[in-house]
């Protein structure tokens, strides 16, 4: 019977934490978003569907319930890939829920006063003609048209290749800098709300028939529904981007570039597809030269934020093993079942 409670004593279970030290502040960020855009809709007396949205949120969360299951069986690559993965959508999904509630926003819009920059900035540039010029150069239009759309991809293929290399810290940089961006872009727009470059100087899409992407006429009337109060319900498929200013295109290819960088082998194409994605903003995703300006700034906000939030996880990391606790707790039970000066048979 003693030495089976022995036995029992000297067992001193293992434990690890399913949580990433840099991954807290990103949960907190996409749960805010969320909670966020909820009261939002609620504030602004629109309505979701529901069914639409729970499902996306059963897809989003088994990533991420995945990776929090992997982290505690040790499998530390495979769990930062699917928990960054979920998180980037949840993230995503979320902000841009708050964006159509800051949209019905009334204030006026800016784009009268965004292409008055641009022209002082250029006083040449004749936004629309260079357009027209580029709708018949197909071949540019098409790469343009693909780099813009790789903003789809890039981000999961990035979280993957650093979560394979070890890099996690990297990947709850990456994220934190992401959704900080978004974050400042949100409180942006809801000052300076504009309905894009296409939409102000009154070109259709079908003076541009080389473009494949809507968006930039999609967004214009999401906007232009959400502002006059004729949009309530809001589908999950509905969900696109509308803001203008800043340029969330530019922003995100500012930090995908930077979030590569460390990866040699990536490095410089991830500089030249996202060098890329940035010029591309401004044909494909209709927007202003000032609207890339706004975007880097913002994205030099985020990776700055971001990194100040990994330092400070970083040195939070104090972790106890669980042993040493558990440790004292052997002590006390040796001591109160073995009589004094005896020792436990080996």
């Amino acid at each position: 019977m003693r030495a089976t409670i022995v036995s029992i004593a000297r067992f001193e279970p293992s434990s690890r934490p399913i949580l990433a030290a840099g991954a807290g502040p990103v949960y907190a960020m996409v749960a805010l978003a969320w909670i966020m855009a909820l009261l939002g809709v609620v504030a602004r007396h629109l309505t979701i569907a529901i069914d639409e949205f729970v499902m996306a949120a059963v897809i989003i969360g088994l990533p991420i319930g995945a990776g929090l299951s992997l982290r505690g069986r040790g499998l530390d690559r495979l769990a930062t890939i699917a928990q960054g993965c979920g998180l980037f959508m949840a993230g995503c999904v979320g902000i841009t829920l708050l964006t159509f509630v800051l949209g019905t926003a009334d204030r006026p819009l800016f784009d009268p006063a965004l292409a008055a920059i641009d022209r002082a900035v250029i006083p040449n540039l004749d936004w629309p003609a260079a357009m027209l010029w580029l709708s018949h150069r197909h071949a540019l239009m098409a790469a343009a048209n693909w780099v813009y759309e790789s903003i789809g991809w890039q981000p999961m293929l990035l979280i993957a290749m650093l979560g394979l290399s070890g890099r996690h810290d990297r990947v709850w940089t990456f994220l934190a800098a992401w959704l900080v961006t978004l974050f400042v872009t949100c409180a942006l727009f809801t000052l300076f709300p504009g309905v894009g470059a296409y939409a102000y100087f009154g070109l259709a899409a079908a003076d541009v028939p080389a473009m494949r992407d809507p968006t930039p006429w999609h967004q214009a009337a999401l906007l232009a529904e959400l502002r006059a109060g004729t949009l309530h319900h809001i589908s999950f498929v509905d969900l696109d981007g509308i803001v203008t200013f800043p340029s969330f295109h530019a922003a995100a290819a500012v930090i995908l570039a930077w979030a590569a960088w460390p990866m040699r082998g990536v490095r410089w194409p991830a500089i030249l597809l996202n060098g890329a994605m940035l010029i591309s903003a401004v044909p494909i995703g209709g927007h202003y030269l000032i609207d890339i300006v706004a975007g880097c700034v913002v994205a030099a906000i985020g990776i700055s934020i971001a990194r100040k939030i990994g330092e400070a996880a970083a040195s939070a990391k104090t972790y106890r093993p669980p042993s040493r606790r558990v440790s004292a707790a052997t002590q006390l039970a040796r001591s109160i079942v073995l009589p004094s000066g005896s020792r436990a048979s080996r």
